[in-house]
């Protein structure tokens, strides 16, 4: 009898591999350790996901497997089932979703390298080549190089075409490098006394709402709830529900959606509880990553804090998942393996029967809806902070800020102490787009299918998705007309604009262009608190600053911006965006919150402006019912992504015609080009399916996307 394994790899594929496993390695193998297997011509990385033992086939041989990388297993059996099932329910690959849930020092790299052999010298020199094929040649005559290095040397359309006709015909040799990441010394975790502060921040109705929460604590089952409360609210219940947990030797994870949130979390922690807590996210060192998850792993951390990726961390014997935040978009991941966290939350906390609290001041209208309907709500009611109003209608396009937006400015910096004060605007650059009003020609990114923005300080264009930049061009290359700017202004006319009408007064421009380390941030936000800023100009890149102190006066420039997004939750984006930004208003004194806006009456603007969740609520979800969208429906988004538009048009009429043929009551829209139709080289085509049966456009999705070979990405929203 000969011994197998299942062998998920980390690439884009759905299906398992089947290797033998050599004698020599047999008492290694194990479920869930990792494996060094041969790939066409490559040695990469996989998971052993079963082991079985059966005769050996005479008919056909299979590969062995080249090493076993594990004497324990990195994955639990556990946690392979909570990542089958969660790759399924995303539709990305459970190979890439296992890969992604290791820290990169456990996965070596292979990299295909080409070089010139000697017949293709021969040929270089005495025979005549295609263009392409002979620029190929003499680039490696100099060295050998990978396919990623000759790609970007080389543009040339087919590439991988050229570079296969070439090793047929012998003349390049291609080899396969595998490159085995250094593995770091662990250094073990501080554990010096720390000294723990007095909790007192459970008042009465926080005190009622984690009692009812904490009613499920024994039942050993999956409990969900819905916290609707102040930060500050959720935050003492949060504490006083881990304080529990913790005394039943059980693990929390607590995710949050962005990674400057970890750091105040982590030292609050420390301050009230003194627990032994692991921070995982991207922007740890590589030693730093390897030293958490190995923590984590081995179960020497009782709580793991990070925003979305840790949701794959190694933590077991889970009894309490916190998802703050839950509204936030940051928790769906785009990149591939693309999954949604808050999805992955659900699953694995129904795995571990665990308590499930999601939480939010501004809920996501999806989950409130289902919160109230399935009865496992929290609400703590808290009064309104009192605040001045005022939107301003816009009522010129050529004028930044209103006249009496200006005068009002004034007012605040005026006398012995005036009050710093905080402006946003959501648009980078200084134009949007520069145009020819000859010929209408607009520069556009040759990378992207999208107009260069033009930014003054930098004297360039630039696009916003991948980054490239060329220098400013005034005269159009079309007609040699003169480009002059769009009538989108950015952030960097505003501040012209209050530069010129405030002299003398420091005004501090804060996006993410000019303000790039965390160093600067603090620096900026720090000397904002000490009043030496009078103005302090951000995109929402400033919003997301928990440093910021609150102030007396707050203006939000055009918030409508978000309306004019073609997706179904722009007015509940458009909401949570004007609450992000009015939550630095002072809570006591005469707070002033200004909004200038060409669409003053819209629901969402005046409700966020009041914050008035309930209000807002009540009108997105008439809308939402009026139009079938979610949560009275499910949506799925199927994006293809390729160098090959016409490849990727056939595969997107795949899948139209395949759920067509499955079930006709699935709403299909397009497929068509994306917003978006190229980022970084890549073309963008999508199909939009709409139905109010889950498990129908689970399986539609399900076997038309076993026909699609493209990149894709699926988006759910339900």
């Amino acid at each position: 009898m000969s011994l197998y394994a299942e062998v998920v790899l980390g690439l884009p594929l759905t299906k398992t591999f089947t290797y033998v496993i050599p004698e020599t390695s047999k008492a290694l193998a194990k479920v869930g350790s990792r494996v060094l297997v041969p790939f066409h011509r490559r040695e990469i990385t996989g998971f052993v996901v079963g082991l079985k033992s059966r005769k050996k086939r005479e008919d056909y041989e299979l590969k062995d497997i080249r090493e076993v990388l594990d004497e324990e297993p990195v994955f639990t059996s556990e946690f392979l089932f909570f990542t089958q099932k969660f790759s399924a329910a995303s539709f990305c690959s459970w190979g890439e979703m296992l890969q992604a849930a290791l820290p990169p020092s456990y996965v070596p790299k292979s990299r295909v390298k080409m070089s010139l052999s000697e017949e293709g010298e021969k040929f270089l020199q005495s025979e005549s080549l295609a263009e392409g094929e002979t620029k190929i040649l003499e680039l490696l005559r100099n060295g050998t190089y990978t396919r990623t290095f000759i790609k970007r040397k080389i543009k040339q359309k087919n590439l991988s075409l050229i570079l296969a006709r070439l090793e047929k015909k012998g003349l390049i040799l291609v080899q396969s490098d595998l490159k085995k990441m250094r593995r770091r010394v662990e250094n073990e975790i501080d554990l010096s006394p720390v000294q723990l502060e007095m909790d007192f921040s459970l008042d009465e109705e926080s005190g009622r709402a984690s009692g009812i929460i904490s009613a499920s604590l024994g039942k050993k089952m999956f409990s969900p709830f819905y916290l609707h409360a102040s930060r500050q609210k959720r935050e003492a219940i949060y504490f006083d529900l881990i304080k529990k947990i913790l005394y039943i030797r059980k693990k929390i994870l607590y995710l949050v959606p962005e990674i400057a949130l970890t750091t105040s979390l982590q030292e609050k922690f420390a301050q009230k509880l003194g627990e032994n807590v692991a921070v995982l996210h991207s922007r740890l060192t590589a030693k730093q990553r390897e030293s958490e998850w190995e923590r984590i792993r081995t179960g020497r951390a009782d709580v793991v804090v990070g925003p979305r990726s840790a949701i794959l961390s190694p933590l077991s014997n889970i009894g309490l998942i916190i998802l703050d935040d839950e509204h936030d978009e940051s928790y769906r991941q785009t990149e591939n393996p693309s999954y949604d966290a808050r999805k992955g939350a659900l699953l694995r906390a129904k795995q571990a029967s665990a308590l499930l609290i999601s939480g939010s001041s501004i809920p996501s209208v999806e989950a409130y809806y289902l919160a109230k309907r399935q009865g496992y709500l929290v609400e703590i009611t808290e009064k309104s902070a009192d605040r001045k109003v005022e939107i301003l209608r816009e009522r010129s396009r050529k004028c930044v800020l209103e006249d009496k937006l200006i005068r009002e400015i004034g007012q605040k910096l005026t006398g012995k102490n005036p009050d710093p004060i905080l402006i946003f605007f959501n648009r980078r650059g200084y134009a949007s787009f520069m145009i020819c009003p000859r010929c209408r020609y607009i520069p556009r990114c040759e990378r992207c299918d999208v107009t260069m923005s033009f930014h003054k300080k930098e004297g360039k264009l630039l696009c916003h998705y991948c980054g490239f930049s060329s220098p400013k061009i005034n005269t159009c290359p079309e007609c040699g007309g003169k480009l002059v700017f769009g009538k989108s202004f950015g952030i960097e006319v505003v501040e012209e604009e209050l530069k010129k009408r405030f002299p003398g007064k420091n005004i501090v421009c804060f996006d993410s262009d000019r303000v790039r380390t965390r160093k600067d941030q603090e620096k900026i936000l720090s000397r904002f608190a000490e009043k030496k800023i009078d103005i302090l100009l951000g995109t929402q890149f400033l919003s997301h600053q928990e440093n910021l102190p609150p102030v007396s006066t707050v203006v939000i420039l055009h918030p409508e911006i978000f309306l004019t997004l073609p997706d179904f939750r722009a007015s509940q984006k458009t909401f949570q965006t004007v609450n992000q930004m009015t939550k630095f208003l002072a809570g006591e004194g005469d707070p002033l919150l200004f909004i200038q806006t060409t669409n003053p009456d819209h629901y969402s603007i005046r409700h966020a402006a009041f914050d008035d969740y309930d209000c807002f609520y009540e009108q997105e979800i008439k809308y939402r019912r009026l139009m079938n969208y979610p949560p009275f429906s499910r949506l799925a988004e199927v994006l293809l992504t390729g160098e090959n538009l016409r490849a990727l048009a056939r595969e997107s009429r795949k899948i139209f015609s395949c759920v067509k043929d499955q079930d006709s009551q699935i709403e299909t829209w397009g497929p068509a080009l994306a917003p978006v139709s190229r980022i970084r080289g890549k073309f963008r085509i999508q199909v939009v399916l709409k139905s109010k049966k889950k498990r129908a456009l689970d399986g539609a999705l399900q076997k038309s996307l076993e026909q699609v070979k493209s990149r894709k990405t699926v988006f759910i929203y339900e």
